[in-house]
């Protein structure tokens, strides 16, 4: 049976937007013959446990994510399709161990770089998933990456790098990063890259001075920045050492197709804030020519063009033979395949629940269920919350909120008239304990909650 790798279309060259989808490509042409696997650029994220991809179709089985694919292929197809089938057991555990370091620390830089940042968001991303989406899904999809790409790296207190939310009087694209990081050396009097004037950086009486320009957001930005890009480039140039691949230096393994897809995500996009090839370029020239000779052997030389897949995946056609002949007019070597034919009113209802979901109001009165996936397995479920109701919590919230005031009210009364002998607090009783309309309140109150 042909597998099917469904993947988020093609940008910067590379056979995906994505990192992970790039990666799980690479896996598959190094080790699946063509013969038995299609390629999908797809968009129609209904079809997937996870409503994301990559996703792997196997028969009736449906895996998501580059780990569970991997995984898939090597435990239910006989070991054939193993890329790490020649590591040892040490080496098996440090793929494992660099597997999730890559994932925690990757992706939110690729956050930042692709998403966070406006203008590299304004300039290069939006018009890349243009290039691969339907019209009307380029006002949701685009839009609910980029949120969930700002909610995982809020903690990282990087938001000054979207100039949408923090510089909107000089607008969009009007400097960079860069831009902005060689101009607040200028105002303290520090020397740029591109002028030859002697520093006055004691100069306090011109500009910021040294100490304005080290507490200056873009500093502080950059700053991070690099620091993040080192977390994750030096470990990863000190495994690579003088070896070929990253854990045997013989043969590629499902580490170096992981890596290869993050770092070629980092390195082959055309960005105005380009920190992250700028470190790889300046920093760590040997991972520069690893990613170079993984893209060779893992995927070839083509530049994969968003239009030419296009071409393909929304093709009509059922005859292979007609499909090969298109790949072949366009020069794509990868086995691209047309997406499976949708009913009209399956894609309608998309088309609206998409624009339905994402007005302001309406959104917010949608349910929203919570999906997860169970460990150690590919199947995902949609569980209803275990929370307790808002109403109960705001119940009990107004009835503590009560019971707190009325304990502190009577301590600041005996604290400001004092007596002698001891304070006797007196039991509630049903009647109110003599505290009036307080005492009724807290007797409804009571009234309200589960028995």
């Amino acid at each position: 049976m042909v597998l099917q790798l469904h993947v988020w279309g093609p940008a910067f060259g590379l056979p995906s937007i994505d990192a992970e989808c790039t990666a799980s490509v690479a896996y598959f042409n190094r080790i699946v013959p063509q013969a038995h696997w299609v390629l999908v650029a797809d968009y129609d994220t209904s079809i997937s446990p996870q409503n994301e991809y990559p996703l792997l179709i196997d028969g009736s089985t449906y895996v998501t994510g580059f780990t569970n694919i991997v995984s898939h292929l090597r435990n239910h197809h006989s070991g054939a399709y193993d890329l790490d089938y020649h590591l040892t057991s040490e080496q098996q555990t440090d793929r494992t161990a660099f597997v999730s370091f890559l994932q925690s620390a990757a992706t939110p830089l690729v956050d930042l770089s692709l998403y966070v940042s406006s203008e590299n968001y304004s300039a290069a991303t939006s018009s890349s998933y243009t290039a691969i989406l339907p019209w009307y899904l380029n006002y949701t999809i685009p839009p609910t990456r980029r949120d969930l790409a700002r909610s995982r790296t809020a903690h990282l207190g990087l938001s000054s790098l979207d100039v949408s939310l923090q510089r909107d009087v000089a607008g969009p694209g009007s400097m960079s990063l860069g831009s902005d990081f060689e101009a607040a050396k200028r105002d303290a009097g520090i020397p740029t890259a591109d002028t030859g004037a002697q520093p006055n950086m004691l100069s306090m009486g011109r500009g910021k001075g040294l100490q304005g320009f080290l507490s200056s957001p873009i500093y502080a930005a950059r700053f991070k920045l690099d620091t993040l890009t080192n977390e994750l480039l030096e470990p990863l140039f000190e495994l690579l050492g003088k070896k070929d691949y990253l854990l045997e230096g013989g043969r590629p393994s499902s580490l170096d197709c992981l890596a290869f897809g993050y770092l070629a995500t980092m390195f082959y996009p055309t960005l105005p804030q380009a920190w992250l090839k700028e470190a790889l370029q300046l920093r760590y020239p040997r991972l520069v020519r690893y990613i170079s000779r993984l893209r060779e052997e893992l995927l070839g030389r083509e530049d994969i063009q968003a239009a030419d897949v296009w071409t393909i995946s929304s093709s009509k056609t059922k005859n292979e033979a007609s499909i090969t002949d298109t790949r072949n007019s366009v020069g794509l070597r990868l086995p691209w395949h047309p997406r499976s034919a949708r009913p009209l009113h399956t894609t309608l209802k998309r088309a609206t629940d998409e624009m339905v979901s994402n007005l302001p109001l309406v959104a917010k009165l949608l349910p929203q269920d919570a999906v997860i996936q169970a460990s150690n397995t590919n199947i995902s479920t949609t569980i209803p919350s275990s929370l307790p109701s808002p109403i109960l919590m705001k119940t009990l919230r107004i009835f503590t909120a009560a019971i707190v005031g009325t304990f502190t009210g009577i301590a600041i009364v005996h604290r400001r008239n004092p007596r002698d002998g001891d304070l006797i607090f007196w039991a509630l009783r049903p009647g109110g304990g003599g505290l009036g309309e307080a005492g009724d309140l807290l007797r409804a109150l009571a009234y309200q909650l589960p028995r």
